[in-house]
């Protein structure tokens, strides 16, 4: 499997594991096999782009992040997710009302930070 096939199956389990779901349950919700599942986030199987976005539907996340590859999330060469992907993981299936919230949360710490 290429290396390519290695980091989407990785970027699919952290955003898997941001959601707290088994890769059982994104299965079910993506309506694909299970043990596929596991083959595609070990990067064993390459899905095709329909799966793909079967997955990001069932993630509540855009397709863009599943795909992204490259050195851009590598922290110190490992393979950790920056900062503001988590964030943005997380926020992604709340209404615009409790994005707001967030958003006016996070401004605010950064705003007592520079108070210091």
């Amino acid at each position: 499997m290429s290396d390519i096939g290695r980091q989407i199956g990785e970027n699919i389990r952290l955003v898997r594991k941001s959601k707290g779901l088994s890769q059982e349950q994104l299965a079910l919700r993506a309506e694909i096999n299970a043990s596929y599942m596991g083959q595609v986030e070990r990067g064993e199987k390459n899905p095709t782009i329909d799966v793909l976005g079967k997955i990001a539907a069932a993630l509540q996340t855009p397709l863009e992040q599943l795909v992204q590859v490259g050195n851009s999330n590598r922290i110190d060469g490992g393979e950790a997710e920056s900062y503001s992907d988590k964030i943005i993981s997380q926020m992604t299936g709340l209404s615009v009302k409790e994005q707001e919230v967030v958003y006016r949360f996070v401004k605010q710490l950064v705003q007592f930070r520079e108070m210091e």
